[in-house]
């Protein structure tokens, strides 16, 4: 039996970065108009402004986006989290802390790059530690 307290803690700390990107998305969809009015001012000086609905209407997605998909995150490292309580289920744990990650790395476009890092870094911990065998038989004497 392996102690995994590394990848546990290192998971925790993955799943409470990834609920506060679910606050960051949140936050992206309370956002007062008077600052979409601002942007388009600084969009329209450089000679690109958008349409206020539209710029309202992206920044909605991509907070529900970004919501989404750091919940969905949180919850496969939780799942993965529980299954790194035993050795047989910890290949198991280290797909789910990697599909995590991709999950994160993809959904949110690059942004939530530190909770995807830890989850990389557990999915390869759990994937590639493997539990101590006894190299020393009672068939040979010593």
């Amino acid at each position: 039996m392996i102690k995994r307290k590394g990848e546990k803690i290192m998971g925790i700390i993955g799943i409470i970065l990834s609920v506060i990107g679910v606050g960051f998305g949140a936050l992206m969809l309370s956002i007062d108009p008077s600052y979409y009015e601002e942007v388009n001012e600084v969009l329209q000086e450089e000679g690109s402004a958008l349409p206020m609905e539209t710029l309202e209407a992206s920044v909605h997605a991509f907070g529900i986006q970004f919501m989404v998909v750091s919940a969905i995150a949180a919850v496969l490292a939780i799942v993965g989290l529980l299954f790194l309580k035993t050795d047989r289920r910890a290949v198991l744990s280290g797909i789910l802390f990697l599909v995590s990650a991709v999950t994160l790395l993809i959904g949110t476009v690059g942004l939530a790059f530190v909770p995807m890092v830890l989850m990389f870094i557990i999915g390869l911990m759990s994937l590639i530690r493997k539990p101590n065998t006894d190299i020393h038989t009672n068939e040979y004497p010593s």
